[in-house]
C-alpha cells in the first residue's frame, strides 16, 4: 500500500510538472507573435519556438525538475493569427552601453510608440558628442558619466558596442553591476546586440546569468528592421515580455530557443542590407550604362525592390513560384536568366552567405570550419551558470574551458 501510494503521488508531481511546462511553453510562444506594419500593410505573425538544440541547461533548467519551472520548446515556424502580449508595466530604467547607431535607433522607436518614456532611459559612451547627440533629437534622455552610474537599479542593460570594443568595457561592466554603486535591479538583463558574441562569453565576463543575444538590422532605424534574439533560461516572463516590447518598437522579432540561429541570422538579415543594396547599386548603373538618367534608374530600383517585398509579403505563393510567375518562355526575363545561371548567380550569394556566417562564428571563438564542402559538425560551446560541483570542477582544470560534458554537437548543415 505504501509503494502504491508512493507511486500515485509521483506520478501525480510529474503530471503537475508537466502541465507547469506546458504553460510556460504556451506563454513563451505567444511573445514570438507580433502584429507588424509595413508602408500600411499589416500582416501577423506567429513563431513558436524551434527545438533547443545544443543548449546545456542552467541551474534554473535544472531546479525546474523540481519546481515545475522547465520550458518545453518544440517545432516548427508557423503562421498563426494571436497577438504577442503587451509588456502590462514599462521598464523603470532602460541602459544604453553606447550611444551609436542601433541605439539612437532603438530609442527613437521605443519613444515613438510609447514603449517608453525618455525619463526611463540612459546612455553612456566614451564618446561624450555621441551622447550629446541622442539627448538634443530626444530631451528627456539622460546621460551616465560613469558605468556604476549607468547600471544603478537598471531593468534592462544593452550592450550596443562594437565587439573589437568590447573587453575592456565588459571588464568595467562586471565590476560596476557587482559593486554597491552600480547594483542592477533584482532580475535585470543584460541585452547584447554584439555581432558573434555567444551568451557563455558574454558571462564569462560579466558574471551576469540572465542574458539575451540579440541580431538586429540597419532597418530598424525606421522601425521596420528585424531582430532575431535568444534569451538565457533564467530571463523570467515578465522581463521577456520588456524585452520583446522593446525589440517591437523597432520592427519584426523572432525568439528562438537555439543560439546557432543568432550566427544565421547574423549572415542572412544582419548582413542581408548589404546584398540588396549591392544588387540594388548594380541595377541602377546598369540602367545608366544602358541610358537611362541616374535618377530615373534609381527610382525605378527602389520602386521595383518595395513592390517586389510588398507583393511577396501579400501573397500566399511561395518566393520560388512568385519568381517562376514573372518568366515568359523566351522572353527577356528568361533571357536574364539564363546569364545569370551560367555566371553563378545563386551559387556566388550562397558564398557569400556561409563566409558572413563563417566570420560571425569566427567572432565568437567558436570553430567556422563549417559549409558545403567542409566540416558537417562544429563543437557548439553552450551556456550554463556554474553551480556546486561544476564551479569545483572548473577551478581544478583549465580555467574559461567548459566541461566536455556539457559539449554538444551542433549540426551546420555543411556535408552529408
Amino acid at each position: 500500500i505504501s509503494a502504491r501510494l508512493s507511486f500515485t503521488n509521483t506520478s501525480k508531481t510529474m503530471l503537475a510538472r508537466r502541465v507547469q511546462s506546458a504553460l510556460r511553453a504556451s506563454n513563451m510562444a505567444a511573445l514570438s507573435a507580433r502584429a507588424f506594419s509595413t508602408f500600411g500593410q499589416t500582416t501577423q505573425r506567429m513563431v513558436p519556438m524551434g527545438s533547443r538544440q545544443g543548449h546545456r541547461e542552467s541551474p534554473a533548467a535544472h531546479r525546474s525538475m523540481s519546481g515545475g519551472f522547465n520550458r518545453a520548446f518544440s517545432g516548427d515556424a508557423t503562421i498563426g493569427k494571436e497577438k504577442a502580449p503587451k509588456a502590462e508595466t514599462k521598464s523603470n530604467k532602460i541602459a544604453f552601453i553606447g550611444a551609436g547607431k542601433m541605439a539612437e535607433a532603438m530609442i527613437s522607436g521605443m519613444l515613438s510608440k510609447g514603449v517608453q518614456t525618455p525619463e526611463t532611459l540612459v546612455v553612456h559612451d566614451v564618446w561624450e558628442k555621441s551622447c550629446k547627440r541622442i539627448q538634443e533629437r530626444f530631451p528627456g534622455v539622460k546621460r551616465a558619466k560613469t558605468l556604476p552610474e549607468l547600471t544603478k537599479n537598471a531593468d534592462i542593460v544593452v550592450l550596443a558596442v562594437k565587439p573589437q570594443e568590447s573587453h575592456k568595457m565588459l571588464a568595467e561592466l562586471s565590476a560596476a553591476v557587482h559593486s554597491e554603486e552600480g547594483k542592477m535591479s533584482e532580475k535585470a538583463v543584460l541585452v547584447s546586440i554584439m555581432t558573434g558574441k555567444p551568451v557563455h562569453w558574454l558571462y564569462e565576463h560579466t558574471q551576469v546569468p540572465r542574458i539575451v543575444r540579440a541580431m538586429p538590422n540597419t532597418p530598424v532605424s525606421i522601425q521596420e528592421g528585424c531582430v532575431v534574439w535568444f534569451p538565457t533560461d533564467e530571463v523570467e516572463v515578465p522581463q521577456l515580455k520588456a524585452v520583446a516590447s522593446m525589440f517591437s518598437a523597432i520592427g519584426d522579432h523572432v525568439m528562438v530557443q537555439d543560439e546557432r540561429y543568432l550566427d544565421m541570422s547574423t549572415a542572412i538579415s544582419g548582413s542581408g542590407p548589404y546584398y540588396l543594396f549591392l544588387t540594388m547599386e548594380t541595377m541602377v548603373d546598369a540602367g545608366v550604362h544602358m541610358g537611362l538618367p541616374r535618377e530615373m534608374s534609381e527610382r525605378l530600383v527602389k520602386q521595383t525592390l518595395l513592390g517586389s517585398c510588398m507583393y511577396a509579403l501579400n501573397s500566399n505563393q511561395s518566393i520560388s513560384r512568385l519568381r517562376n510567375d514573372i518568366i515568359s518562355p523566351g522572353g527577356t526575363t528568361a533571357s536574364a536568366q539564363y546569364t545569370l545561371e551560367r555566371g553563378g548567380f545563386r551559387a556566388t550569394v550562397y558564398d557569400a552567405i556561409w563566409s558572413a556566417y563563417r566570420r560571425s562564428l569566427e567572432l565568437g571563438g567558436e570553430n567556422s570550419n563549417v559549409g558545403p564542402g567542409r566540416s558537417s559538425t562544429a563543437v557548439l560551446r553552450t551556456f550554463q551558470v556554474p553551480d556546486g560541483d561544476d564551479a569545483e570542477e572548473n577551478e581544478e582544470g583549465s580555467p574559461g574551458q567548459p566541461d566536455p560534458k556539457h559539449i554538444s554537437k551542433a549540426h551546420d548543415g555543411g556535408g552529408n
